[in-house]
């Protein structure tokens, strides 16, 4: 399955890119999905998608092919598809 991610906001300026296409070879759930894509990377996506313990932080809003996510324990990834990451947005 190939699954294309897309960063927005802040989060593209830190990470310092837009987009990333992975590929999986089996169903995954979109929690360990967000999971193994922090992993070797630098700190900065692990602190955007999940706090001090670990746990998903609520002001991410995620988008699966245009479609808010409200429950990441429901969602398993089990085709090609698109996944938006959009951080809070601040300013005044």
């Amino acid at each position: 399955m190939n699954i294309k991610i897309h960063y927005r906001g802040q989060l593209a300026n830190h990470i310092d890119s837009t987009t990333e296409e992975i590929t999986i070879a089996s169903p995954i759930s979109l929690i360990d999905l967000l999971t193994n894509l922090t992993k070797g990377k630098d700190t900065t996506l692990n602190d955007f998608i999940f706090d001090e313990n670990n746990n998903f932080r609520n002001s991410l809003l995620i988008a699966v092919d245009n479609n808010q996510v409200i429950d990441l324990s429901a969602i398993t990834i089990d085709k090609d598809c698109e996944i938006t990451l959009f951080p809070p947005i601040a300013g005044g």
